[in-house]
């Protein structure tokens, strides 16, 4: 290739660039212009909505304005009535006036009366005060006379109403106390130390002695002298005195003449036997 082909080759290739770079211009400046139309046509009919809303708030308003103008209107009517009612009251008070003015003159001329026997009354209520006064203070004091009386009779209306309710109660306490000493044939006078409690337990021990101890003891209310019948089931099978105490234990003896058959380790005491 001589030289002149090369330098052909040179300038084609920087036409190239050049073309190459109005292309890019042309391309970077290039628009949408059918999104552009779109978002016109969307802000047209955003922009009418907008007109439409304005128009609507106009009518209100100006509805808005026409019902005040009207309620001013009938508040002006309704104001001018009243200017009628005041003045004619107006009128119809200075007539009273007038006719008080006249009453007055005469009501001066009767105050002057009036005043000349107010004098006279007035030494008399004195005279009244002081008798008033001494009256206040009699009624004073028995009226303290009265209400100490009346706290007196409430409180022993209230003291009589307990001791009612006391007795009640006694009394009620009194038949049920008699009504447990009929059933066990006791009276009031019956001595009660030697009566052991209402107590049932078992036989720990029998020794050849005929010594008996028992699972009761002093803190079941079981003392020295009283007595436990002993039974097995239905069957009676005598009498144990009891002569020594503890707390939860008891010792004593097989009163001969009661011992009806052998006892043995188990079989059940009791204050009362009771054949079911």
């Amino acid at each position: 290739m001589n030289l002149i082909g090369k330098i052909f080759v040179v300038l084609i290739f920087v036409m190239s660039l050049v073309f190459m770079s109005f292309a890019v211009a042309v391309y970077g400046t290039h628009q949408n212009w059918k999104k552009k139309a779109e978002d016109l046509n969307t802000q047209l009919t955003d922009a009418r909505k907008n007109l439409q809303t304005r128009e609507e708030e106009k009518a209100k308003l100006e509805e808005n304005i026409a019902k005040e103008a009207v309620a001013k209107r009938e508040a002006l009517a309704k104001l001018e009535t009243e200017k009628a009612e005041l003045q004619r009251q107006r009128d119809e008070m200075l007539k009273q006036r007038d006719d008080l003015m006249v009453k007055d003159k005469a009501a001066v001329a009767a105050l002057d009366s009036a005043q000349q026997n107010l004098g006279k009354l007035t030494t008399e209520v004195e005279g009244l005060r002081g008798e008033i006064r001494e009256a206040q203070a009699d009624r004073d004091k028995h009226f303290e006379q009265v209400v100490k009386l009346t706290d007196q009779i409430h409180q022993a209306q209230g003291d009589l109403k307990r001791l009612d309710e006391r007795n009640v109660q006694l009394a009620a306490q009194v038949a049920a106390g008699r009504k447990v000493l009929d059933a066990h044939g006791l009276t009031k006078d019956t001595p009660v130390d030697d009566i052991p409690p209402a107590i049932r337990g078992k036989v720990l021990a029998v020794n050849q002695d005929n010594m008996i101890e028992v699972s009761l003891g002093s803190d079941d209310g079981l003392r020295a002298g009283h007595t436990l019948e002993i039974f097995r089931a239905s069957n009676y099978l005598g009498r144990l005195q009891v002569l020594r105490t503890e707390t939860d234990r008891a010792v004593g003896k097989i009163l001969p003449g009661f011992k009806k058959a052998a006892i043995q380790k188990g079989d059940d005491v009791a204050t009362r036997f009771k054949v079911s």
